[in-house]
C-alpha cells in the first residue's frame, strides 16, 4: 500500500522478474464520478447488474474493466510459469478522475514502483493512443463595481461583464491537428453575486481548455490574456484578474515506432485477429507527470469498453470485450 491520503491507499502487486531486464508497470483506477440521477439509470448505478451481454454500472468501463483485465494478465503469467526478466508492478489507483497528487504518479515519486514503462487502463475499444492533449484547468475573476440593484448603472456588473469575457476566451484561435481532430474550450463553473438586489461586484468562471500540439500551455495563457484584455479594452470600466489554474500541462506524444506501442498493437493483432489503431486521446492522464518527472521512458493508454460510456448514465461494457 502507498496512501498519501487517509483511507484512500494505492494497492501495489509485484511479480518478481528474473533480472536483466527493465520494470514494467499495468495500472488501472478504482476511483469514479458521481453516478448522478441515480433514477435516470436503467439498474441502480453500484450494483454491478449484468444484463443483455454487459456489465452495467458506475466504473465498470471506467475503470474497473481494465483493472479486472490486467488482474487476469498477472494470474495468466503466474501460472504459465514463465518469469520475465524484469519486475512486473500491478498498481490500482486512487485520485484519477480528480487528477489529484496522491494518484499513481505518488508511489512512482516514493520510488516503490521502478518501471520503465506503463500502460494505463482506459476505454480505448482497443485503440492505442500514443499522443496526448496538453489541458488547462483555471478561473479568471472578472471585476466590476457594486451598486444597488435598484441603480444599475451606478455601477459596473461583473456578471453581465463576464458574459463578454467568456465568448471571447472561447473564441480564442486554436488550430486542432488534421489527423486527431479539434482543441476544445469547455466552460465548467461560474460564481458571482452574493445577494439579488446587489449588482455582482464579482464573477467568476472556471474554463477546461485541451488542445494537440505543438501549443504549450503558456501559448495558450497568453492568448487567453489577450482575449480578455481586448474586451476590457471594448467594455472598459472593469478589469480581469490573473489566471488561476488547478491544472496544467502540455501536449504529450510518444513515438508510434516506439517497443510499447509497437508491443500492444502486436499482441491486439495476436489476441483479437485484427490491427489496433493508433489514435490520440483527450488527456494523458497520470503518464504526463510519471514521465515528465523522468519516472518512467514510455507510456501508453489501452482497455476495452467505449471511450464515450465514461461517467456516463447507464454506464457499461460488453462482457466480450472482457473475455
Amino acid at each position: 500500500r502507498c496512501t498519501g491520503e487517509p483511507g484512500r491507499p494505492n494497492l501495489i502487486g509485484r511479480l518478481p522478474g528474473a533480472g536483466g531486464g527493465p520494470g514494467f508497470c499495468l495500472s488501472s483506477h478504482m476511483d469514479v464520478v458521481d453516478p448522478g440521477d441515480r433514477s435516470a439509470w436503467r439498474f441502480p448505478p453500484f450494483e454491478a447488474r449484468v444484463e443483455d451481454g454487459a456489465l452495467w454500472g458506475r466504473g465498470s468501463a471506467d475503470s474497473k474493466g481494465m483493472l479486472a483485465g490486467m488482474l487476469e494478465a498477472v494470474r495468466a503469467i503466474r501460472a504459465s510459469g514463465v518469469r520475465l526478466k524484469g519486475d512486473l508492478y500491478l498498481v490500482a489507483a486512487v485520485d484519477d478522475e480528480t487528477a489529484g497528487r496522491y494518484g499513481l504518479r505518488y508511489p512512482f515519486e516514493k520510488g516503490l514502483v521502478p518501471a520503465q514503462a506503463a500502460i494505463l487502463g482506459e476505454a480505448t475499444n482497443f485503440d492505442v493512443p500514443h499522443v496526448f492533449k496538453g489541458r488547462i484547468w483555471f478561473e479568471l475573476d472578472v471585476l466590476g463595481r457594486a451598486s444597488h440593484g435598484a441603480f444599475p448603472d451606478d455601477g459596473v456588473n461583473a456578471i453581465e461583464k463576464a458574459c463578454k469575457v467568456i465568448p471571447a476566451v472561447k473564441g480564442i484561435p486554436l488550430p486542432g491537428h488534421p489527423r486527431l481532430g479539434k482543441d476544445t474550450i469547455s466552460v465548467g463553473t461560474i460564481r458571482g453575486g452574493k445577494v439579488v438586489n446587489v449588482g455582482a461586484e464579482l464573477c467568476t468562471p472556471s474554463f477546461d481548455i485541451r488542445w494537440w500540439p505543438p501549443l504549450t500551455s503558456q501559448d495558450i495563457r497568453a492568448r487567453v490574456r489577450e482575449a480578455a484584455d481586448r474586451v476590457v479594452r471594448q467594455e472598459g470600466g472593469f478589469r480581469v484578474g490573473e489566471i488561476r489554474a488547478s491544472e496544467e500541462r502540455d501536449p504529450l506524444e510518444f513515438s508510434e515506432g516506439s517497443g510499447l506501442v509497437r508491443a500492444v498493437r502486436s499482441a491486439c493483432r495476436a489476441v483479437r485477429g485484427k490491427e489496433a489503431s493508433l489514435i490520440g486521446w483527450y488527456s494523458s492522464g497520470e503518464i504526463y507527470h510519471m514521465f515528465k518527472n523522468g519516472n518512467i521512458e514510455c507510456g501508453a493508454l489501452f482497455g476495452p469498453g467505449e471511450p464515450w460510456q465514461a461517467h456516463a448514465i447507464d454506464e457499461h461494457i460488453p462482457l466480450q470485450d472482457l473475455e
